[in-house]
C-alpha cells in the first residue's frame, strides 16, 4: 500500500509541472496575439498602394490615392515677340510653306526610294488641305516678303514660352489654398503669391493641367474648366486668343527645347526650373498636344490636325527634293522649297516624335499595347525601331544642320526667348546653364556671322562658300562652324533620347524619362569641343565633311 501511495503521489507531482506548463504557453500566446493585433488605421495605412509619378504639393496625393483629382503643373509662362526676318514667321516654323512649295506631282528624281510615294501622297494631301486657309494666305505671302525683301519680313509674330520647377498640385486643392492665402485674418496673399510658396518659392503664374490617358477618372467638367482657366491666362498672355491651341502647344515646346539646346539657364525669368523638371513639363505638353491633335479634328478646322500630322512627311520629301540632281535653286518655288526644309526641321523632328513614334505607318495611331513579339508588356513600354525617327534620322539631322547654316545667316545667336536687358539699351541678358562649357574660337560668334543684318545675297553667299571651302581643309571648318552648330547638333541629341522615351499614353515613367533626358543635356553642355559632341550625340555616320556642306547649304539658301 506504502507503494501504491508513493506512486500517486510521484505522478500527480509530474502532473502538475504539466498544467502550469500549459497555462504558461496559453498565457505567452495570448500575450503574443495581442501584441499582433494592429489599430485599423495601421492596417489601413499598410493596406494602400504607394504613390507613382506627380504629387499634390498640398495634400501629397495623386493619381493613385485621389485617381478622380485632376492635377497641374505650377508654370511660368511669357510672351515672346519674333520679326520674321529673324526666323519668327509661324508659316516657316511649322512647315507651311514648305508643304505649299512641294510639287503637285510625284517628281522623278524620288522613284528609287522604297517609300517615297506613300509619304509624298501624305504631304501632297496636307497641303491640299492647307490651301486656301487664312494661314496659308498670311504664310506664302510672308515667305515672298522675306526673298524679294519686302516690307513684311519686319512683322512680328507672337508666341508663349513656358518654364517649370517641376512642383505639381491638385487644380481643387490650389482653389482651396487660394482662397485660404485671400482671407488670411493677417497676410493675405494674391493667388500667385500664395501659389509661388507652394512652388519652392519659384515664381509662376498658370497651372498647366496634366492631361492624357491616366486621367480617364476625372470628372470631364474638371478638365474643361482646368483648360478654359489655361487658356484665359494665354489668352492675357499674347493679348488675344490663339488661333490654334494644338500650335500654340506645339510652338512652346519647340521653344523650351530650342532654349535648353541654347544652354539658356531657364530659370532667369522666374528664379528656378531645373533641366529635368522642364523636360517633365515637354513630356507632359506631348501627352496634351495629342489631346489637342485629336480634338482639332472636331473642334477645329480639319487642317489643323492634318497639316501637323503631315509636317514630318513633307519634310522628309523636301530633304530628298532639294537633295536631287535635278533640283534648281533659282526658281521661286524652289527657292521656298529650300528655305522651307531648313526653317521647319525642328518642329518636323518633334510632330515624328509626337505622331509616329510607336509605328512608322503614316496612320496617326500611335497606341500600342503589346511589344515587337507580341506578348503584352508587363512594365514600362518602350517605342519600336520602326518609328520613323529612327528610320530617318540621317535626314532629320541634316535638315537640322541646315537649320543651323540658316539660322547663323541671319545672325541668331539664342533661342530668340532671351530677356532684354532694358528697352534703351536692347542688349540681351543671355544667361548660360552653370555645365555649359565655353568654347573659345570659331566663326559661329556673333562677330563672324556672314551677313548679321539679314539674308545673304547671292553673291555674298556664293564668296563666302567659294573662299571657305578652298581656304579650309573640313576638319578645320567644323571646327569654324561649331558655335553655330552647336545648338542644333545638341537638339538633335536631344531629339534621339527623346525617341527613346516618349510612349504615347504612357506617361507612369515620366520623371524617370525626363531624368534620363536632363543627363543626356547635361552631357552635351559639358562637350570640350565640336568633335566631342559628335560622339556624345551618337553622330557616327555622317562625316564631317557632309555636316559642313549641308551647313553651308542652309546658309545660302
Amino acid at each position: 500500500e506504502s507503494r501504491s501511495l508513493f506512486s500517486s503521489m510521484f505522478s500527480s507531482l509530474l502532473a502538475a509541472p504539466s498544467a502550469a506548463s500549459q497555462r504558461q504557453r496559453a498565457t505567452r500566446a495570448s500575450a503574443a496575439a495581442a501584441a499582433g493585433a494592429k489599430p485599423a488605421w495601421m492596417a489601413e495605412m499598410e493596406a494602400m498602394e504607394e504613390e507613382v509619378g506627380a504629387t499634390c504639393a498640398v495634400c501629397q496625393e495623386g493619381r493613385t490615392l485621389q485617381p478622380s483629382e485632376l492635377l497641374g503643373l505650377y508654370a511660368y509662362v511669357k510672351k515672346v515677340s519674333i520679326p520674321s526676318s529673324q526666323g519668327g514667321g509661324k508659316g516657316d516654323i511649322d512647315g507651311a510653306v514648305l508643304l505649299l512649295s512641294l510639287p503637285t506631282s510625284f517628281p522623278s528624281s524620288l522613284m528609287s526610294a522604297d517609300d517615297a510615294e506613300a509619304l509624298f501622297e501624305k504631304a501632297r494631301s496636307t497641303a491640299n488641305a492647307l490651301e486656301g486657309s487664312s494661314h496659308a494666305l498670311s504664310a506664302m505671302t510672308s515667305a515672298a516678303s522675306s526673298i524679294t525683301g519686302g516690307a513684311g519680313g519686319g512683322r512680328s509674330n507672337h508666341y508663349i514660352t513656358t518654364v517649370s520647377a517641376g512642383n505639381a498640385i491638385h487644380c481643387s486643392c490650389h482653389k482651396k489654398a487660394k482662397a485660404a492665402d485671400r482671407n488670411h485674418p493677417k497676410a493675405p496673399k494674391s493667388e500667385w503669391e500664395g501659389a509661388s510658396l507652394r512652388n519652392s518659392r519659384v515664381t509662376c503664374n498658370v497651372i498647366m493641367p496634366l492631361v492624357s490617358s491616366k486621367t480617364s477618372k476625372v470628372p470631364l467638367v474638371a478638365v474643361e474648366t482646368a483648360l478654359a482657366d489655361y487658356s484665359t491666362i494665354i489668352t492675357n498672355t499674347l493679348g488675344a486668343r490663339p488661333k490654334s491651341i494644338l500650335w500654340n502647344c506645339l510652338h512652346d515646346i519647340r521653344f523650351l527645347l530650342l532654349r535648353m539646346a541654347h544652354g539658356e539657364a531657364l530659370g532667369a525669368d522666374c528664379g528656378g526650373g531645373s533641366s529635368s523638371s522642364n523636360f517633365l513639363l515637354a513630356l507632359y505638353q506631348l501627352y496634351s498636344a495629342d489631346m489637342f491633335a485629336l480634338n482639332s479634328e472636331h473642334d477645329e478646322s480639319v487642317e489643323v490636325s492634318r497639316h501637323a500630322r503631315g509636317l514630318s512627311a513633307g519634310f522628309l520629301v523636301g530633304v530628298d527634293i532639294v537633295d536631287g540632281p535635278e533640283f534648281s535653286r533659282h526658281e521661286g518655288r524652289s527657292k521656298r522649297l529650300e528655305r522651307g526644309v531648313a526653317d521647319a526641321a525642328p518642329m518636323a523632328a518633334l510632330c515624328s516624335i509626337l505622331f509616329y513614334n510607336a509605328d512608322s505607318e503614316p496612320s496617326g495611331n500611335t497606341k500600342k499595347t503589346h511589344n515587337l513579339s507580341g506578348s503584352q508588356h508587363q512594365e514600362r513600354k518602350a517605342p519600336p525601331p520602326t518609328r520613323q525617327w529612327e528610320l530617318y534620322k540621317s535626314k532629320f539631322l541634316l535638315g537640322l544642320v541646315r537649320c543651323a547654316g540658316r539660322r547663323h545667316s541671319l545672325g541668331l545667336t539664342d533661342s530668340g526667348c532671351v530677356t532684354s536687358r532694358g528697352i534703351s539699351t536692347g542688349r540681351k541678358n543671355v544667361e548660360k546653364a552653370r555645365s555649359f562649357a565655353d568654347w573659345s574660337g570659331g566663326s559661329g560668334s556673333e562677330d563672324s556671322a556672314p551677313d548679321s543684318s539679314g539674308v545673304l545675297s547671292s553673291l555674298t553667299a556664293s564668296a563666302w562658300t567659294k573662299s571657305s571651302s578652298s581656304s579650309l581643309r573640313r576638319t578645320t571648318m567644323i571646327e569654324e562652324y561649331s558655335r553655330a552648330l552647336r545648338p542644333m547638333l545638341t537638339l538633335y541629341a536631344v531629339f534621339d533620347q527623346l525617341s527613346k522615351e516618349f510612349v504615347l499614353g504612357d506617361d507612369e515613367g515620366a520623371e524617370e524619362s525626363s531624368e534620363r533626358l536632363a543627363a543626356k543635356l547635361e552631357s552635351c553642355y559639358k562637350a570640350e569641343d565640336i568633335n566631342d559632341l559628335l560622339r556624345i550625340a551618337e553622330i557616327n555616320d555622317v562625316g564631317n565633311d557632309v555636316i559642313c556642306k549641308y551647313f553651308e547649304k542652309g546658309a545660302t539658301s
